[in-house]
């Protein structure tokens, strides 16, 4: 029994065919890939490029193919793909056998922040003139990705404003025997340089404190609420709860998505955790970038924490129509609200305040919503069917929004068998009051709409065709952490990962379907 023997020699084996292109299969998905891009229009790309000096410089298509064709093979560092063009013969071909450094790579990615917004529109444009989007359906979600930022690297304004005052106490110490060491010229030129060294790193230090600290002051200016915590290398990241479990640094992506076709059809990151602030800016960006007509109606589906008041009477304003979960069935709903409703059905009621623990007497009361809103006549109706009217009008907080106040008459509840079940005011001076405001009958009809069968049916498809993207994304092209820092260089990154992801839908639909692009 023998070892076996190699073919030929390595100094004769020919390892490539005449051709590169002959080396590619023709069902390979780089060419689709490829053909995709060549019907894309470059030249906002190629504006930015100067011919006057220097070498020819890389076509901005192949350097966005070989970006866009590395995150479809799980590649998305620089110097990983700087070695795919060397090795890998389907980058090779999609690069017409060019190679370049990684530098190249990362400056291209990073440096075309308006051009890259385009790109993503004009890969939609694209599956639109196929027939294969119809933008009649959308679905918005949000998701964290881990920021780059190590987990346990965040502190309180309190601990940054310590450190700070340590690392200024160093820098002083530091400048002291820097002095001393140039007073010493002649035998101190290694302290010297490695006094100076030192000197840098606080310096860096310190400008990471400075720059967290203005955006806690950022954040305050802004009126909204500061983190008690914040990452000191990406400082524009949030702590907040990991998809996976624990806390950490994390950034909030966003898509909006066709339904239809289970393509990106808008894309951002927040700065913060408030996505439900962010929908409608979305949304018109959808209208905006393929020219919508604003008359016409489009259907948005998206999670219980997008169904505010704000974003529900927008959507009317705006021939919207929103869907959300359609929550828990509206219990004080009956024929004539001036009847009272059934013990069986009183007992099932919403309640304020927290449960009773073993042995303690349950003293919750009715809840706003175990009254009824009567949009119509605008006034509660209680569980015993006696009517709460408006009585008074006032302004809410900073911003102004009005409050609505409504209360029954005093004799009404102070008969009432339900009253200490209702409201707790051991004088009785006033009957119970709820207060509402200025979106309260959108949102009540907005609960009603969704408590019907077609509209828990449509709803039913937001999951599947949000949720795809997010899974390409973190699980196909394997980006479950942001190789970038800042909001700005954040942003840019999401937008490379969904141009990616839309790529890949898009051929998928290309190859079941038997089309072309």
């Amino acid at each position: 029994m023998e070892w076996s023997r190699a073919v030929e020699r390595r100094e004769e084996l020919v390892l490539f065919p005449t051709k590169l292109d002959e080396a590619i299969p023709a069902e390979h998905p780089v060419r689709l890939l490829d053909s995709i891009l060549q019907r894309i229009d470059w030249s906002p790309w190629e504006a930015r490029y100067k011919f006057t000096k220097g070498m020819p410089p890389i076509p901005p298509r192949v350097l966005a193919g070989v970006v866009l064709f590395g995150m479809l093979k799980r590649i998305r560092a620089s110097r990983v793909l700087e070695e795919a063009l060397k090795v890998r013969i389907d980058f090779r071909w999609l690069a017409e056998g060019r190679t370049f450094d990684h530098s190249t790579i990362c400056k291209f990615r990073q440096s075309n922040s308006e051009p890259l917004k385009d790109l993503f529109v004009q890969i939609g444009t694209i599956a639109r003139e196929l027939g294969l989007m119809t933008l009649q359906e959308l679905g918005f979600d949000g998701t964290r990705i881990r920021a780059s930022n190590r987990r346990s690297g965040t502190r309180s304004r309190s601990e940054l404003e310590e450190v700070k005052k340590q690392l200024e106490m160093q820098f002083e110490e530091h400048m002291k025997a820097c002095d001393d060491a140039q007073a010493k010229e002649d035998q101190a030129i290694d302290a010297i340089r490695k006094v100076d060294k030192n000197k840098k790193s606080i310096q860096e230090k310190i400008g990471k404190i400075d720059a967290a600290l203005a955006v806690l002051d950022a954040i305050k200016g802004e009126g909204k609420q500061v983190p008690d915590r914040l990452p000191i290398t990406d400082p524009e990241s949030r702590l907040v709860k990991n998809k996976e479990g624990g806390f950490a640094p994390n950034h909030n992506p966003t898509i909006t998505v066709d339904t239809g076709s289970g393509l990106i059809v808008d894309c951002d990151v927040i700065a913060g955790i408030d996505e439900q602030n962010h929908m409608m800016e979305a949304v018109e960006r959808v209208r905006n970038h393929f020219e919508l007509n604003s008359e016409d109606s489009i259907d948005v589906l998206a999670d219980g924490l997008m169904a505010t008041g704000e974003n529900i009477s927008q959507c009317i304003e705006k021939n919207i129509q929103f869907f959300s979960p359609a929550g828990k069935e509206n219990l004080t709903q009956r024929e004539d609200l001036s009847q009272p409703l059934s013990e069986e059905v009183i007992g099932k009621l919403p309640l304020r305040g927290s449960a009773p623990k073993k042995g303690e007497v349950d003293t919750r009361t009715f809840d706003k919503a175990a009254f009824h809103y009567d949009a119509e006549n605008n006034v509660y109706w209680c569980p015993q069917g006696k009517k709460l009217e408006q009585y008074s009008e006032s302004k809410n907080g900073s911003k102004g929004a009005p409050r609505y106040g409504y209360r029954a008459e005093k004799a009404a509840c102070a008969a009432c068998a339900l009253k200490n079940r209702c409201f707790k005011d051991s004088r009785n001076q006033y009957g119970r009051r709820i207060e509402s405001g200025e979106h309260e009958r959108a949102i009540q009809a907005h609960k009603a709409k969704m408590q019907q069968q077609e509209s828990k049916k449509k709803y039913k498809r937001r999951a599947p065709s949000t949720e795809r993207p997010f899974a390409t994304i973190k699980h196909v092209i394997g980006a479950r952490a942001f190789l970038t820092r800042g909001l700005v260089k954040v942003r840019d990154e999401w937008r490379w990962l969904s141009c990616a992801c839309n790529l890949s839908r898009l051929m998928h639909m290309l190859r079941t379907s038997g089309g072309s692009p």
